[in-house]
């Protein structure tokens, strides 16, 4: 399917309402209504000195009624804002009242009553798409605003719901539509041959492209871990104070702590910000020998989680003389640049173990720290933000960065058929195939925008939505 921003009739026809606001006790509870009943709602539900419908997008108090029998159910504010110059692009009511749960149950069930569906999660952003008021990056963007815990995250949801990748990816798709229509030309009038200095300008325009979407991709890396968090897994010998560590790090007591080795058997995983940023961090079964099937299970996934983690922190005791080096070697199969060692207890013993192992290649940096006494936590977390900001060095506040798996796969994509049609080019293979290569790079570009989609793409993204968003 295709859209077209200037046709409405993509976007259903029925009118929804939902609750816009937490269903919880709050200050105030925004019950949102969106198509063409709308205007009827106002009238039926709701009695105010001034009309809303007279003064559209200013905020009139009133009383908000049961419509069937005139009950007053709260009094509060309404505000109307006639399409297409609305979120929807279609006739928008809200209805401001106080925060109880019952009382907006209350409204809802009177706009049911009155004819009104109850919205779908994510409906009223689809259909800011569906009628051409933002596009599908904008639309993801939206979600990821809602979801951002961290400066970062929040920063770049802001960028793209204002359009700036949107506008990257019409910077990139505008020149190979004009080499598809060249390409074209010469196909629809093939009596004049095209010159060798056209084909050469041809390559470096596919070159430039080529390069864009390159550095467009490894964005997504970093815009990936500003969204989920960059994920840092606690793992190493038991008792060697990977679960203090973590109480530590995240400032309170969420992980039990024990002299008796092996207590941490499966994995525990919470979320914390440090500076800007959103870290998961994860702490896993100590690694160890053991007869234990428990326990020997906790350990095999732990092994198994270093596929999951951005950089491990291999935590060993200072006041154990050697760690279990045949786990450690283990260990290794992780790229020695995504581990530090931390050697903690230091209170008991210094050990130089940390950077024995740091020496020999098995680790990039080594810590030496207490737990118990603070000692050295403060420059852990400081090089957990530099690590975290020095990954993300190569993409300033100029870049354009991807969020979504979707959006990194269309372009892989793009960057194929590209690729395809530049070994056509060179291999004379013939304008036919470098045409359709082009065509279908375009096709791409222009689905991580939404210009075309599937009513089951649609379905994937806004599901993940919330009602009333």
């Amino acid at each position: 399917m295709k859209k077209n921003s200037a046709d409405l009739s993509l976007a259903p026809q029925h009118s929804i309402a939902a609750l816009a606001t937490a269903p919880a006790p709050a200050g105030v509870a925004v019950i949102r209504v969106s198509g063409t009943q709308s205007k009827s709602a106002v009238k039926a539900l709701f009695r105010s000195r001034l009309s809303p419908i007279e003064h559209p997008r200013e905020m009139c108090f009133g009383s908000i009624l049961n419509h069937k029998n005139g009950d007053i159910i709260d009094h509060g504010l309404c505000v109307y804002m006639p399409g297409p110059r609305s979120f929807t692009g279609e006739d928008i009511v809200e209805f401001h009242a106080h925060g109880s749960p019952l009382i907006a149950k209350r409204i809802l069930q009177s706009l049911f009553a009155f004819g009104i569906t109850p919205a779908e999660p994510g409906e009223f952003t689809k259909r800011a798409f569906l009628n051409g008021k933002i596009d599908l990056v904008q639309a993801e963007a939206i979600g990821e605003l809602i979801s951002a815990t961290s400066e970062s995250a929040l920063r770049i949801a802001s960028d793209n719901l204002a359009g700036k990748l949107s506008r990257f990816i019409e910077h990139i798709a505008e020149p190979l539509r004009d080499l598809l229509a060249e390409v074209q030309a010469s196909l629809d009038f093939p009596e004049e041959d095209i010159s060798p200095s056209q084909i050469s300008e041809m390559h470096e325009s596919l070159t430039k492209v080529q390069s864009d979407l390159h550095q467009l991709l490894e964005s997504f890396t970093v815009g990936k871990r500003m969204r989920e968090g960059y994920k840092i897994l606690l793992c190493g010998p038991p008792n060697a104070g990977k679960s203090s560590l973590l109480n530590a790090l995240l400032g309170r007591a969420r992980a039990l702590v024990s002299d008796v080795s092996g207590t941490t058997r499966d994995f525990i995983e919470e979320e914390c910000i440090l500076g800007h940023h959103r870290f998961v961090i994860c702490d896993s079964a100590g690694i160890t020998e053991t007869d234990d099937a428990v326990e020997k299970l906790g350990i095999e996934l732990s092994l198994e989680k270093l596929k999951w983690a951005d950089l491990v922190l291999l935590v060993i005791d200072a006041t154990e003389e050697y760690p279990d080096i045949e786990a450690l070697t283990r260990l290794v199969g992780k790229d020695a640049k995504n581990i530090w060692m931390l050697t903690n207890k230091v209170d008991k013993n210094k050990s130089a173990i940390g950077q024995y192992y740091c020496d020999r290649d098995v680790c990039k940096q080594n810590f030496y720290l207490s737990v118990k006494t603070a000692d050295g936590l403060d420059a852990l977390r400081n090089a957990l933000i530099e690590e975290v900001e020095g990954s993300q060095q190569n993409f300033s506040e100029s870049n354009s960065i991807l969020t979504q798996a979707r959006q990194a796969h269309l372009v892989e994509r793009a960057i194929f058929h590209l690729h395809t049609a530049a070994q056509a080019l060179a291999h004379e293979t013939g304008l036919e195939f470098v045409s359709e290569e082009l065509r279908l790079a375009l096709l791409q570009l222009e689905e991580i925008v939404g210009r075309t989609f599937t009513e089951d793409l649609l379905g994937r993204i806004f599901s993940k939505f919330c009602i009333g968003k």
